[in-house]
């Protein structure tokens, strides 16, 4: 019986068979480009999380406010009058040759905040609520006066430079 001497045992041990096709090293290959794949999908996917979070943080909500108030004349009233306003906000402004108010709308219904009622500020009293809405037209609802019917003013067209 002949033994090994340790140098030659662990000389054995420390070589490895490897396939002579090489398929081990395409298989570090391909684990090295899946690593790769993933972590560029990983930081693509928190890129567009923080971005959302982001505008979540500038808007105060996950819709984008809108950009310009849509403008209607109206007429019905003691006076006439614009009402700046654009459907899905809460915003509102009406305007006439007397003044200006500002407030809110909610469910239809008109909040002009500190508005004591005092009807010189505008030339009337303010509306109440909307009675109906669509693309163009606005029919609002004046306390004792009935309703009045605006029209969406055309937006100034755009010159050339």
């Amino acid at each position: 019986m002949t033994q090994a001497t340790p140098d030659q045992d662990s000389a054995e041990r420390t070589t490895s068979v490897t396939p002579p096709d090489g398929s081990r090293a395409s298989f570090i290959g391909w684990r090295l480009v899946l690593v790769l794949f993933y972590g560029t999908v990983a930081l693509v996917f928190l890129g567009v999380v923080a971005s959302i979070v982001a505008d979540v943080v500038k808007n105060k909500s996950l819709i984008p406010p809108p950009h310009t108030l849509a403008r209607y004349d109206c007429i019905g009233a003691a006076a006439p009058f614009s009402v700046l306003y654009l459907h899905g906000t809460a915003r509102v402004k009406i305007s006439s040759a007397s003044g200006v108010l500002e407030g809110t709308l909610h469910n239809n219904l008109f909040d002009w905040g500190s508005f004591g009622g005092d009807a010189s500020q505008l030339g009337f009293v303010p509306p109440t609520d909307i009675r109906f809405e669509d693309t163009q037209t606005l029919t609002l609802q004046m306390p004792g006066a009935g309703d009045a019917r605006c029209t969406r003013t055309a937006a100034p067209a755009k010159q050339a430079p």
